[in-house]
């Protein structure tokens, strides 16, 4: 295992413990991690190799519980959203279903891959983890660099947000353990 893979696996295992501690009915909607086989066909489909670091995540976490909408989409459980402002980590399927949404935008919407307006554009090697609610807004990391991003509905994408995803659930656990306010067993942020 690389020292970027180890120092994920501390990252997320620190949210993670803190959860079980501190928000139990967050923790319960953690979901059972993916298999090798599922990432690597996640991987064929989008056309783009996973950093190790992102495999490691996905074989030590599932996303979470998800509810029904009663249309093409799931809307996140009441405790699953525990990411500061409400926000949700993806499932790798939600990950392929957000990617493919993004990059059909952006294709559609006919702003260049370059020059001026590439900042509103989203890539291929764009891998979203994170959510809000109506996936709006979000976070990639960029599987060329294994940097995390921040892409907004109606804004400039942000790059360089953290070096990596470890250092991402490093500042989550940081931020969990000095601003989280805890009301009946789950996080409540404001």
């Amino acid at each position: 295992m690389t020292t970027e893979a180890e120092a994920l696996r501390r990252a997320w295992g620190r949210v993670v413990r803190w959860l079980e501690r501190n928000a139990p009915k967050n923790a319960a909607t953690l979901q059972t991690p993916t298999t090798p086989e599922r990432i690597a066909d996640a991987e064929a489909r989008l056309k783009v190799a996973f950093p190790e670091e992102v495999r490691t995540w996905l074989l030590t976490n599932g996303g979470v519980e998800m509810e029904d909408t009663g249309h093409d989409w799931k809307s996140p459980g009441p405790d699953s959203s525990f990411i500061p402002n409400g926000w949700h980590l993806l499932s790798l399927d939600d990950m392929v279903r957000v990617h493919e949404r993004r990059l059909d935008l952006h294709q559609s919407s006919g702003i260049p891959d370059d020059g001026e307006d590439a900042v509103l554009a989203w890539r291929r090697e764009w891998l979203p983890f994170v959510v809000e609610r109506d996936e709006l807004y979000g976070r990639f990391v960029d599987t060329r660099t294994g940097m995390v991003g921040r892409w907004s509905d109606g804004d400039v994408n942000r790059f360089g947000m953290h070096d990596s995803l470890a250092e991402y659930f490093q500042v989550l656990a940081d931020t969990m353990e000095t601003r989280a306010h805890l009301v009946d067993g789950r996080i409540e942020w404001r």
